[in-house]
């Protein structure tokens, strides 16, 4: 039976991993990988500032360390849901481009409902939040800062997705410590 009830929870998580809100039609849906945190040079964010509204302030790029895992903010029946779909807590290590302070603790959102994006790829295992990430950082007219997207590869976004998938079989397993 619990083997049974681990099986069902893998899918779960698999699923929900996927799919990011209810299925939508295919003209609709953005199959393009995308991601958030950067690991190699700021190379990889020029197309996601050149992606940036006209609208978009207080660009940030820097380097960074998540300081609690990325959080969906969906809850469990999308109580008080609104259009941005993940919140995490980042220390700036070094900035790049803008004004930030080294040390300075911010609060951003990623993902965003209206996108329709369905391959999103966040650093889910101990390993990946662990490691120091290149982002950009904007702010709009309502003040909320939230990290701008890139496009990244199908094979990038399948070796993040299998190692977090390997994470999820070992910690389901009886006995797993982090």
């Amino acid at each position: 039976m619990k083997s049974v009830k681990r099986s069902l929870a893998l899918v779960a998580a698999m699923m929900s991993a996927i799919i990011v809100g209810p299925p939508r039609s295919s003209a609709m849906e953005n199959k393009t990988p995308i991601a958030y945190f950067s690991e190699g040079a700021p190379d990889n964010l020029v197309e996601a500032l050149n992606n940036l509204s006209p609208d978009a302030r207080d660009v940030v790029v820097a380097r960074v360390r998540l300081q609690q895992p990325v959080i969906w903010m969906g809850g469990r029946h999308c109580e008080l849901c609104t259009n941005d779909v993940w919140f995490a807590r980042l220390r700036i290590t070094e900035t790049l481009k803008g004004k930030a302070e080294v040390g300075q603790v911010l609060d951003v959102f990623l993902g965003q409902r209206s996108e329709h994006r369905r391959y999103i790829a966040i650093p889910r295992t101990p390993d990946q939040r662990g490691r120091e990430y290149t982002v950009a950082i904007y702010s709009m007219g309502d003040g909320i800062q939230r990290l701008a997207s890139f496009p990244i590869g199908k094979p990038q976004y399948d070796r993040l997705s299998s190692d977090w998938l390997a994470y999820e079989g070992e910690r389901s397993r009886a006995g797993f410590r982090d």
